[in-house]
């Protein structure tokens, strides 16, 4: 009974997903137009109690990722150098990490437009191409329907587009900058 509800599940969260993005997509054009800017954050009217709460909340997520993002890399250089339960010398890893990290970030003069390519490549390859293609690999294209293999070849084929117009435009940009 579990393993035939897990493929129902696991389409009904893509689907939801896409729903939910593409709507926040779609009317966050239709409220800003043209005029969006590369943080829709910034189009946020100043003052407001909702737009400050609406930003203190897209805070978190950078820091939460970040944390994320690091504890392995800390956590494998802490074991390279045997620092195991030494509290001191783990923190003192770890604010040399967060440091390195930072002034890379202000010393490459064009780090947003790399962090864009990097997000083009490998966010649209994590989060629409990768579960795709595991899930007709877990399940093969015999035991799902073919509306279902039409709507994963349909995803693949969006999120192969955005990756590659995603990447096209961060290169552009970086060779402009050169």
């Amino acid at each position: 009974m579990a393993s035939t509800l897990s493929p129902q599940v696991l389409v009904i969260c893509f689907v939801a997903c896409t729903l939910n993005y593409g709507s926040m997509a779609i009317l966050g054009y239709l409220m800003y137009g043209d005029d969006v800017e590369s943080q829709v954050t910034l189009n946020l009217p100043e003052g407001k109690l909702s737009s400050k709460l609406a930003i203190y909340t897209a805070l978190i997520n950078p820091f939460s990722k970040y944390a994320l993002m690091v504890t392995p890399v800390a956590t494998a250089i802490e074991e390279k150098l045997l620092a195991g339960n030494k509290k001191s010398l783990n923190m003192l890893i770890r604010t040399f990490i967060v440091i390195s990290t930072v002034i890379v970030a202000l010393t490459v003069p064009f780090f947003g437009h790399l962090m864009a390519l990097v997000g083009s490549l490998l966010s649209v390859m994590a989060s629409m191409l990768l579960p795709c293609i595991c899930y007709l690999k877990i399940f093969g294209t015999a035991r799902c329907s073919r509306a279902e293999v039409a709507l994963i070849v349909m995803i693949i084929v969006l999120g192969s587009l955005v990756a590659a117009s995603g990447t096209y435009s961060s290169l552009q940009k970086i060779i402009h900058e050169f």
